[in-house]
């Protein structure tokens, strides 16, 4: 091994070994592997596993295949006498097809199930020439210890990102396997064009609505002077300065308002959360195929900077910022700011897992309450029912004279604790600066007529935070906004399918169900979309691209219950509700599911 090969093997056991590369071993590795190296580890990458992990042929995408094969094929045989092998792989790093050019590389990569089905994502097995590809958006070279995991250390890998030449998506990966030893800077441009001559005929396979938007884009750029997109399901058309300013919106959730537009609702772009200081959404052209509406071209109008104006000398107060813009949201946060702008007892009710507490929180920072001058109490905590360790847990909170006191979950206190609680707090009006009080309470569980005498106490003003279900435009812009604060740095969205599937769900968790969904799909999903097929079993069932009766509604959740019930075993599902086992089948297949996909 050479001594730069040397270096780079001694920073990366560095690495391994604690997790730290030394400022004298660090300049040896090139930044976008060290970058690769990181997110390896932070994603738990199976370093330690000598081979791929077997992920299934359903990945494959058929126009990939079709566009690819030719080129990739002639490829493999310019590579002859290199010991070279050739993998199309998919979005997710899903190998699609290979091709080997000598019989010499085939031990090697056979040894790692370098082969159709196996995944070769960075979080499987760290630094490769497909999943770094994948992650970083660019073309990149991997040769010998650049790789983390002992067993691709053996080859040079360069691999290049293949997008989808109309809606940029990426579509999938290629990339190069040789022995370690026969790296050449030369072989990234070979790889890069070859990428470049794929995307050329999947241009020439693309859909008629996929070139009628295109076409439709080129005419609008020529004889408009304001900036223009045009966009689709799953399609979006733009050149660089609008790709720049839309920088951060979510594609998926852009089309769904523009479909929404298109088909005439009223919702304004700012209600649906595509409000900026930089643009705003003049109009949207629908674009119409055969009497169905297949996209729109969306046009701009940018704000101009104007002049700076002198800064006030008092801070603006803050204000309730969550995520959605529904009229019932919009009046249940100016209600309670302006109870907390009064400073009156408060009441904050709703379903579980609304966002009550995050109001809360919300309207206490308008009022000027510093975060380190409240005292939360939560109702739900396992002391709760001891009347009176609750009253001296409250008590002590008290004697620290907070500025604010936040009760949760009043609907959890026993009798006798809501009772010496409510004896509490009225004694607080005495005081010459008694702390304000805000108090939350789940409306989806019965409540005790024990507790009438609390809320009386705490309620003098109630706010009712309605369910998700009942406020729909909200939806998209809050899975949006999750999706982006658990994303942890990641390039990840959701495709538009995907986002209708969410936006047609009942939630009957509320957010709290929605963030538990989002994480979980973070941590399940490869690559930088996130997919319907990626979704658990009952939000897959409002892919449905027409509303079901009220018994077809039940005959779905019975379906899907039962094969959750049974860990998805579709015989045992079927039994348990009647039917047999080729009905469940084709019920599946009539709503949209695929029957053959195990979810559980």
């Amino acid at each position: 091994m050479t001594s730069p090969l040397r270096r780079i093997d001694a920073a990366r056991e560095h690495l391994l070994a604690d997790g730290t590369v030394p400022e004298r071993l660090a300049a040896s590795v090139r930044p976008d592997v060290l970058r690769s190296w990181k997110r390896s580890l932070l994603s738990g990458a199976e370093l330690a596993q000598p081979s791929l992990t077997y992920r299934g042929e359903h990945h494959a995408r058929a126009a990939l295949r079709l566009a690819a094969d030719p080129v990739l094929s002639r490829l493999a045989g310019e590579l002859s006498g290199l010991d070279a092998g050739v993998l199309l792989c998919d979005h997710e790093a899903v190998v699609v097809q290979r091709w080997v050019s000598d019989v010499g590389i085939l031990p090697l990569m056979d040894r790692i199930n370098s082969d159709v089905g196996f995944c070769i994502s960075e979080e499987t097995i760290g630094t490769n020439g497909v999943g770094s590809v994948i992650e970083s958006g660019q073309a990149i070279q991997i040769s010998g210890p650049e790789h983390l995991a002992e067993a691709l250390q053996p080859f040079t890998c360069v691999g290049v990102p293949v997008h989808h030449p109309i809606t940029r998506r990426l579509e999938g990966v290629i990339t190069m396997n040789c022995r370690a030893t026969s790296g050449n800077p030369l072989l990234t441009p070979l790889m890069t064009s070859t990428a470049q001559e794929v995307e050329s005929r999947l241009l020439a396979q693309a859909t008629t609505s996929e070139r009628q938007l295109l076409d439709e884009y080129l005419v609008a750029i020529g004889s408009r002077r304001a900036p223009v997109a045009a966009v689709g399901q799953d399609i979006f058309i733009a050149g660089p300065k609008v790709t720049d300013l839309l920088e951060g919106v979510d594609r998926a959730a852009l089309w769904e308002y523009v479909r929404g537009v298109a088909l005439g609702s009223s919702t304004t772009a700012a209600a649906s959360g595509f409000g900026s200081e930089r643009f705003r959404i003049a109009r949207c052209k629908p674009i119409e195929r055969d009497g169905r509406i297949i996209g729109a071209l969306v046009e701009l109008e940018i704000d101009r900077p104007v002049r700076e104006e002198p800064r006030p000398t008092t801070l603006p107060k803050p204000t309730v910022s969550l995520p959605g813009k529904s009229p019932a949201l919009v009046n249940a946060i100016a209600h309670a700011t302006r109870l907390a702008a009064k400073g009156v007892p408060m009441l904050i009710e709703g379903e579980s897992g609304v966002g009550k507490y995050a109001l809360a929180r919300a309207v206490l920072a308008t009022a000027q309450v510093q975060p380190d001058k409240i005292a939360v109490v939560d109702a739900a905590a396992g002391w709760a029912e001891d009347s009176s360790q609750f009253v001296s847990v409250l008590r002590r909170e008290l004697e620290l004279e907070p500025d604010a006191v936040l009760l949760r979950h009043l609907e959890a206190l026993s009798p006798e604790a809501a009772a010496a609680t409510s004896s509490l707090l009225e004694g607080l009006e005495e005081l010459a600066s008694p702390p304000r009080i805000v108090a939350t309470m789940t409306t989806d569980v019965p409540h005790p007529p024990s507790l009438r005498r609390l809320v009386d106490t705490v309620g003098v003003g109630r706010v009712t935070v309605p369910p998700l279900r009942d406020r729909h435009e909200d939806i998209a812009p809050t899975a949006v906004a999750l999706l982006e604060k658990h994303r942890a740095g990641r390039s990840v969205h959701f495709a538009s399918a995907t986002l209708r599937c969410l936006m047609r769900a009942p939630w009957p968790g509320n957010l709290r169900q929605m963030d538990a969904t989002i994480r979980g799909l973070l941590s399940t999903s490869i690559g930088p979309e996130i997919r319907p097929d990626a979704l658990p079993l009952e939000l897959q069932g409002n892919s449905r691209k027409r509303d079901l009766s009220a018994m077809e509604e039940l005959e779905l959740g019975a379906i899907l219950t039962a094969l959750k019930q049974h860990n998805g075993n579709k015989v045992a599902a079927a039994q348990s509700i009647g039917i047999s086992r080729s009905t469940l089948y084709r019920k599946l297949q009539a709503y949209r599911l695929d029957p053959d996909k195990q979810y559980f």
